[in-house]
């Protein structure tokens, strides 16, 4: 970047969840508007009103949208078209980039204002709304999720994803302008030095014993039911001890109903989770339907190997056989056989595995991440938006051009 270009920026960020929500989008979000705020740059978040509030001494400002909640997942809520509210606030403090991480009605919104006041605008494909589509039993509509998610980001000046395999399955489907925004972890809080005897003999585990962990929302798209299923299979058949399924959601109380043995913990706060990673012995991730899963580098962090399909994070930081084991993609009979073996591995293994895990996420580094997105913001913001791109109007959306 040449000198004398300016760095410090105005951003808007448009997003429907944010902390105190928890889920890994909020999390991400939060750590890049406080690393944009310690670039030097003033960070406004537009989100959902909600009753609830985050902390009052975080170094940005929250802006509410009208929202309503989500069907079926009454704790998080989306965002109404609101273009009036955001011509207003931006003609009175006018922003040099807006971030949007949602592509719902306030983020076409969003995106149609910005076209006529030619502010530039760059997005997030922060979730895969088109493979959840099948956990709520509206797969007919993919085709047209995936063209309007496809036409949306297309009329961005750039689309931020988190991994190498989820660049290449956007290109595949026509996405263009992409850009590398991964992920960090927080290497301090999640650590083996938080393991803790006492939480292990809570679950009746000894020394020697195996100790299966999964930290997720409970929900439909998280395919938690494989991973209790296993849990429940490997208990019943004495190859682990205990089975954990940290977080909560829509799907908790049918699966604790249904798998009385493991344990269902709910939501923790950042110590107690972070006990919880290093406390257990291996770690399941069976979803299929993530853009990363920030909960993989977490228990790895943690000294945990993991167990997941070779796609998002895991297949950016786990090498088979060296700190975790990988399937392929929705492949439940190899995710198992993995289990299995590594059920099966002696305390020796287990232990430079667990070491292989802690190392392999050195790269995590959430400083060299917002200061590489700054960068980008700043060069999107010295770009002249093509307004023909972006005079939009509905039926537009509904035709969703390729």
């Amino acid at each position: 970047m040449k000198d004398g270009i300016r760095k410090a920026l105005r951003i808007s960020l448009l997003t429907e969840t944010f902390p105190p929500e928890v889920n890994g989008v909020s999390f991400t979000l939060a750590h890049l508007a406080r690393g944009l705020c310690e670039q030097g740059s003033q960070v406004e978040v537009l989100r959902p009103a909600r009753d609830s509030i985050g902390k009052e001494d975080e170094p940005w400002s929250e802006v509410d949208l009208p929202a309503r909640p989500i069907p079926n997942y009454p704790q998080l809520r989306f965002g109404l078209p609101c273009s009036k509210l955001l011509r207003a606030r931006w003609e009175a403090q006018r922003p040099d980039v807006i971030y949007l991480a949602t592509e719902g009605p306030a983020g076409f919104s969003a995106l149609r204002v910005a076209g006529k006041m030619e502010i530039p605008v760059v997005s997030g494909f922060h979730t895969n709304f088109d493979l959840y589509l099948k956990h709520y039993k509206i797969s007919f509509l993919k085709p047209l999720i995936d063209s309007y998610l496809r036409w949306f980001h297309n009329r961005t000046l750039a689309t931020f994803a988190p991994t190498d395999w989820m660049i290449e399955e956007l290109e595949s489907k026509g996405y263009r302008n992409l850009r590398m925004l991964s992920r960090g972890v927080n290497r301090e809080l999640f650590s083996p030095r938080r393991r803790s005897e006492s939480l292990r003999k809570r679950w009746s585990a000894g020394e020697l014993d195996r100790v299966l962990l999964c930290v997720s929302r409970v929900a439909a798209e998280k395919n938690l039911d494989l991973a209790c299923k296993l849990f429940d299979q490997m208990i019943e058949e004495g190859k682990a001890t205990a089975g954990i399924i940290v977080g909560d959601g829509p799907e908790k109380e049918r699966l604790t109903r249904k798998y009385p043995r493991l344990l269902f913990p709910g939501c923790l706060n950042k110590i107690s989770l972070a006990e919880h990673y290093a406390s257990a012995d291996l770690f399941v991730f069976p979803s299929t339907t993530e853009t990363f899963g920030n909960v993989v580098t977490e228990a790895l962090t943690s000294g945990l190997p993991v167990i997941a399909y070779d796609y998002a994070a895991p297949s950016e930081y786990i090498e088979h056989g060296k700190n975790g084991f990988l399937s392929p993609l929705g492949d439940q009979d190899s995710l198992k056989e993995n289990l299995n073996l590594a059920l099966g591995m002696s305390g020796i293994n287990q232990a430079i595995m667990s070491r292989k895990a802690r190392e392999s996420t050195k790269r995590a580094d959430w400083n060299k991440i917002v200061a590489k997105f700054h960068r980008d913001l700043v060069e999107a913001s010295m770009e002249s938006p093509h307004c023909s791109n972006y005079q939009i109007t509905p039926a537009e959306c509904v035709r969703a051009p390729a």
